[in-house]
């Protein structure tokens, strides 16, 4: 058999070589959206920097007409010989003779093809009012795709000024990073020419194009910047949201960072095909539709805050990554980091209604710890070798790690000082380039501490800590004793033993919201006294889950929080990350899942919706485990989760109160749907009813309360209700609609149906290849679910494979994951890593891009049938107790 974790490397990448950059790029492009292609040409200021008879730029894609080189303006141009590497995307260009270092310019003309793989120029389709099918064009440059549109040195470290020119046709709207500085008819006078300003000194990704029949909205900043949401017409009203929050943003960030905007406009444009949520480019954002537009009485709350989240994290981008660039993509979380972050610190203070705060510790820092206690995770700081395959690690490392990572820095060193040290490393890198080591030097000039030995544990390896506390007491005083080893989901040994640094904060039962002491944990295990502790009084560490670590408390420190958990008293974020915490844990054999039920049961009161997500969480690993032991366990466990939640759900019933918060609608939600799962029938009746009503008289259904019903309509009426959603996603105009009911259906526990929709959604590609996955996602509820998803995936992977542009696509490597993730036994884990490794449709090089991925989830199947052998005897032993 083949083996699939480390394939040799099929080939030697290459960088560019270092001796000439790119100082100005000329470029003229004239898209056909009638014929999907487009013409160009390109001007390069070159300096050669040593002596060479070889130049060499990436191009892909392109049949490249011809090269010239111009040595001394006003010269003619002279032709010259090429060479290509397909493998590098490389065009070599041989010189007339050995160049002295010296500034020259290339001139390329070239034609390239507007594709249909949503990266390079690439073209988008829709349909207008009246049902035709329509097109526009726009880019996707990051990370390696700028060489798709024009020959360039697409490696971010090659940071030029652009003149961008487009020729299209004369109805159309042209788009560019800079702001229109003159539109002229073409020579033929059918066509107009649009010439952009000169952008700012940027890397290649960021340079961006959009052609099309679009319309707008338009505000100012109060710094004076223009500012314009574009979408395909019909549209524009929908971007009223996003246009006033982004206005707000830009003048919040330039007083955050201390240095303004310095483009004149900045255009926030809704693109219906988009592979990535959005993408940063200077001054023309691009975003899929669902990202960017809001209708107030149809976006769920849930959607809103996203929407609200991605143009922030869009935004703060303007500032990290495209005024101060990392110079290789091992440093991407440079960008997508701070990114992360800011965008948490411009909605938590701009949009409060979203409490976004208590969000972040399930989107961000629990889905980076689920990734990151993997043995087949990476360091932030990954290394890189060829960007072809970087997809990959635009993953919850990258994002959701280094969010958290920052968040507990700036924790750490307070705010003020956090800001001071982000401040002096934007001023000194502005229009250049970074690495991790200058922000650190950066911070440490802020702060007066040594941030690069206290964070280079955190960045340079892979996992985090989980803490085990135990304590004495000592008359007045609490004696932890704090031991620290690699949190892995699957129990074992650490065989690099692993040290961090660990920032702890420490609460106690007396003042539950106040951090009572700060310690620093350097060593494997270290003594620390809490001073003023009354004997019986609860310790908490990790106060407000600021930390990106876990802690296992003895039995006797967490029974004596059960009762302010149960209460309320201890605050919310310290509620989710105990609950949080016992659930990770769950997979580690450490917690079992009768341990977990009990805390479960005494947060009966709770009345925050993220603390309930993490209870249901646990709650679902108990399901699945039932699932895999007998129809008749997974009776009594769903009866065990009505006994739990019924009282919770008959409080709450199913209508908005007057006066509540956004959260009381989404909590709603999360326990009715757990209770319909659970099979309990009048909650089934009452989600049925809703949706009749919603069809047959209009009585809406509230946007948060929408996807959970669709579900249950999905799962327990049949074809009859199977089709009516199929029918409301086909007539719906709105993408959180579209996107819902296909989730839902993809719950469906009869077969014929799913095959009925998996034909309609890939085969008849009536869902955009960027929604495919979510196709995959319900399917992981029942055994036929995920039987079928995954042989499905198994016979189309070639057809994945052509429709997503390859196995370096993240959509691609999306759906690998949910093909297989669901499943709960060794047999399967084989299975699943056998299938790639033998695959005629798979190159040893796509087996190199998907090492990570395969070996991901092989470890995420193991780990569910790690949690069933863990605790089969304990389940029994659970239900039984409970009369079940």
């Amino acid at each position: 058999m083949a083996t699939c974790g480390n394939p040799a490397p099929a080939f030697k990448f290459e960088r560019l070589p270092t001796n000439a950059e790119p100082t100005h790029y000329d470029v003229r492009l004239s898209p056909c959206l009638n014929q999907f292609s487009f013409e160009g040409l390109s001007t390069v200021d070159v300096t050669i920097k040593e002596a060479t008879d070889v130049l060499k730029v990436h191009a892909q894609s392109l049949l490249i007409q011809s090269v010239s080189l111009i040595t001394n303006p006003g010269d003619a141009a002279k032709k010259l010989d090429t060479t290509y590497d397909d493998k590098l995307n490389i065009l070599s260009i041989k010189l007339p003779s050995v160049l002295q270092p010296q500034k020259v310019q290339l001139v390329f003309k070239f034609i390239g093809e507007l594709n249909d793989k949503m990266r390079g120029f690439y073209r988008s389709q829709y349909k207008d009012k009246d049902g035709s099918e329509k097109f526009l064009a726009s880019t996707q440059f990051e990370s390696t795709y700028a060489r798709l549109a024009f020959p360039c040195f697409d490696e971010p470290i090659y940071k030029a000024t652009f003149d961008v020119t487009l020729e299209v046709d004369s109805h159309l709207t042209a788009l560019s990073n800079m702001n229109v500085i003159s539109e002229t008819p073409s020579t033929d006078g059918k066509r107009k020419v649009v010439k952009f300003a000169t952008t700012p000194k940027m890397s290649s990704y960021l340079v961006a194009f959009a052609v099309g029949e679009l319309e707008y909205i338009s505000t100012k900043t109060n710094s004076g910047v223009e500012m314009r949401v574009y979408t395909v017409p019909g549209k524009k009203e929908q971007g009223q949201y996003s246009l006033d929050l982004s206005a707000k943003c830009i003048d919040w960030y330039n007083e955050w960072f201390d240095i303004p905007y310095p483009l004149p406009k900045c255009d926030l444009i809704a693109i219906p095909d988009f592979s990535m949520g959005a993408m940063e480019n200077w001054g023309l954002v691009t975003y899929r539709e669902i990202a960017l537009l809001v209708d107030p009485g149809v976006t769920s709350t849930r959607q809103k805050s996203r929407v609200a989240l991605v143009v922030a994290h869009e935004l703060a981008h303007l500032w990290f990554g495209n005024l101060v660039t990392m110079k290789w993509w091992t440093d991407l979380w440079l960008k997508e980091g701070f990114a992360s972050f800011m965008e948490y610190m411009f909605v938590g203070a701009n949009c409060p209604e979203f409490k976004i705060w208590l969000h972040f510790l399930n989107d961000e820092l629990a889905s980076g710890m689920g990734l990151d206690g993997l043995r087949n995770s990476h360091p932030i700081e990954v290394e890189i070798d060829n960007p072809n395959e970087l997809d990959e690690i635009y993953d919850s490392i990258t994002y959701a790690k280094s969010n958290s990572v920052n968040r507990m820095l700036c924790y750490y060193l307070s705010e003020p000082v956090f800001q001071k040290g982000l401040r002096i490393y934007l001023k000194k890198f502005q229009y250049s380039n970074a690495v991790t080591q200058d922000l650190w030097s950066a911070l440490s000039e802020a702060s007066g501490q040594n941030v690069n030995e206290l964070m280079s544990g955190w960045t340079q390896q892979m996992g985090f800590p989980v803490l085990n506390v135990t304590q004495r007491q000592d008359g007045n005083n609490r004696v932890l004793t704090v031991e620290q080893r690699r949190f892995i989901s699957d129990g074992g040994e650490d065989p690099k033993n692993s040290l961090w640094q660990v920032p702890i904060t420490v609460s106690v039962g007396s003042a539950p919201s106040d951090v009572k002491a700060r310690f620093l944990l350097k060593e494997k295990q270290q003594e620390f006294v809490v001073e003023g502790v009354a004997p019986g009084e609860w310790v908490k560490l990790n106060s407000g889950t600021t930390g990106f670590y876990r802690v296992e408390y003895s039995d006797e420190m967490l029974t004596a929080m059960l009762p302010d958990i149960a209460s309320r008293k201890m605050p919310v974020l310290d509620r989710f990350g105990l609950i949080n915490d016992l659930s990770a844990l769950l997979n580690t054999g450490r917690v079992s899942i009768a341990q977990f039920v009990q805390v479960a049961a005494s947060s009966a009161n709770e009345d925050e919706y993220v603390v309930w997500g993490a209870i249901d969480e646990g709650m679902s690993k108990l399901l699945a485990c039932s699932r895999e032991m007998s129809e008749e366990t997974l009776k009594s466990a769903k009866q065990l989760i009505v006994k739990m939640f019924e009282k919770t759900g008959a409080d709450l019933g199913f209508a908005e109160q007057s006066g509540e918060d956004s959260q009381k609608m989404m909590l709603r939600a999360l326990v009715q749907a757990r209770l319909a799962r659970a099979g309990h029938q009048p909650t089934i009746d009452k989600f049925n009813q809703m949706f009749t009503d919603f069809l047959e008289k209009g009585t809406p259904i509230h946007p948060d309360i929408r996807l959970a019903t669709f579900g249950v309509v999905a799962r327990s009426t049949g074809k009859e209700g199977f089709d009516k959603l199929m029918n409301l996603r086909e007539t719906t105009a709105f993408q959180e609609i579209e996107r819902q009911a296909m989730i839902a259906m993809s719950q469906t526990p009869e077969q014929p149906l799913l095959a009925q929709l998996f034909e309609y959604g890939f085969e008849k590609n009536k869902v955009r290849p960027q929604d495919q996955l979510y196709l995959f996602l319900g399917t992981g509820s029942t055994h036929m679910g995920q039987q079928y998803a995954w042989q499905y995936f198994c016979e189309h992977i070639k057809e994945f494979l052509e429709k997503y542009g390859g196995a370096n696509s993240s959509l691609f490597q999306r759906c690998l994951k949910f093909a297989g993730e669901s499943f709960g036994n060794e047999k399967r884990a084989v299975e699943f890593q056998d299938f790639f490794c033998n695959c005629k449709d798979l190159t040893d090089t796509d087996r190199q891009t998907l090492a990570r991925p395969i070996g991901q989830t092989v470890e995420a199947i193991r780990l569910n049938a790690r949690l069933l052998e863990a605790n089969r005897s304990i389940i029994e032993n659970l239900l039984k107790q409970s009369n079940l």
